[in-house]
């Protein structure tokens, strides 16, 4: 998790010296953070560095790097579940506090639309008497030409902005989980196994899952040979590209003599 800080903000929480940090690789784990004055109260603005997305929490009483994080992740966690985003901050945000970093802001053009948002978070709370909760909403509705989805579009809001990373996110869990399945379905690895069963006779078999089948055998719902004759201990295996070369091999060594196959029960031994 990257927190950058505004000078007077590190001032504050006594941070330290802030290093150059690139954009996380994990856009939701990157924030920008700015005090801010408003009704002589302290208030500090978080910013999620890509997005704009924002939410604004009370700065009084927070005055070292453990209440600065502390709050930061209350703040964030509250405003997210009122803003529908929960499942965001419970899979991409929360897991990334147990690794905090303190930096720069990221460049000038966050820096400027962050002190627009401050501008306008400003005037919220002083002429609208709204709470700093209510202003975060207000926030993520400001246009900025910074966040502009085309370049044909001038101007974006954090909101949508932040909505497009969740969805993305989205689509590139559901392709590697589509990938995952389709690996299921086409496994790359076949395995060619023999059972020495309860009785010492030897049962070959092919299979994608040495583990899954093993216990499908001693379940009684693999084989109506080793249904009889259970337990069965899985004492030999090898790998083939596939399922062809697989039941090549099966038959291949099925047609082992006896000694032949504890020859080669041995070899791996």
């Amino acid at each position: 998790m990257i927190f950058r800080l505004s000078q007077k903000l590190n001032q504050k929480i006594k941070a330290g010296t802030l290093e150059a940090l690139p954009l996380h690789q994990n856009p939701f784990a990157d924030w920008s953070c700015q005090i801010f004055a408003a009704n002589r109260r302290q208030y500090i603005l978080l910013c999620n560095t890509k997005s704009f997305y924002s939410c604004i929490m009370p700065g009084k009483g927070i005055t070292t790097q453990k209440q600065f994080v502390e709050s930061a992740l209350n703040c964030i966690r509250d405003f997210t579940a009122d803003d529908a985003n929960q499942w965001a901050f419970r899979n991409f945000i929360l897991p990334e506090f147990e690794t905090v970093q303190f930096g720069k802001a990221l460049n000038r053009s966050v820096t400027s639309s962050m002190n627009q948002l401050i501008e306008y978070a400003q005037d919220l709370l002083i002429e609208d008497g709204m709470s700093p909760h209510e202003v975060g909403f207000k926030l993520n509705d400001f246009l900025l030409s910074a966040i502009a989805e085309k370049k044909s579009e001038r101007y974006g809001k954090p909101r949508e902005a932040f909505q497009r990373m969740v969805d993305s996110r989205k689509i590139e869990i559901a392709e590697s989980d589509l990938r995952e399945d389709e690996k299921a379905e086409n496994p790359t690895e076949w395995f060619v196994y023999i059972l020495r069963c309860a009785d010492d006779s030897l049962y070959t078999g092919i299979t994608t899952d040495l583990n899954r089948r093993c216990e499908q055998h001693n379940a009684g719902t693999a084989s109506r040979y080793t249904r009889s004759r259970l337990p069965v201990t899985m004492v030999y295996h090898e790998i083939q590209a596939t399922r062809s070369l697989a039941l090549k091999r099966e038959l291949e060594i099925k047609a082992m003599s006896r000694k032949a196959k504890e020859a080669l029960i041995k070899s791996v031994k």
